[in-house]
């Protein structure tokens, strides 16, 4: 069995790489998920025009806003104090 060893720069890079992954895969889903619903739905029922993925971000950043101003989306921060 062969051991690795990894420099702190080089697993610091690694990691950060695969939590922006993370990241953009829980915000990039949900566009392309917008995005194709809305192209195939929206035109058949009121001949409104296909949107780019950027609409589709708009549409999503709109949604969870209203969401969070009609108080069923709650976002918060907790600091602990270490003694």
């Amino acid at each position: 069995m062969k051991i690795y060893q990894a420099h702190a720069l080089g697993a610091a890079i690694i990691f950060s790489i695969l939590c922006m992954g993370l990241v953009g895969l829980f915000v990039m889903l949900p566009v392309f998920f917008i995005q194709w619903w809305w192209n195939a739905i929206a035109p058949s029922f009121a001949a409104l025009p296909p949107i780019s993925p950027w609409q589709a971000s708009l549409l999503y950043a709109a949604l969870v806003t209203v969401l969070y101003l009609a108080g069923l989306l709650q976002i918060e921060f907790e600091v602990g104090h270490r003694d």
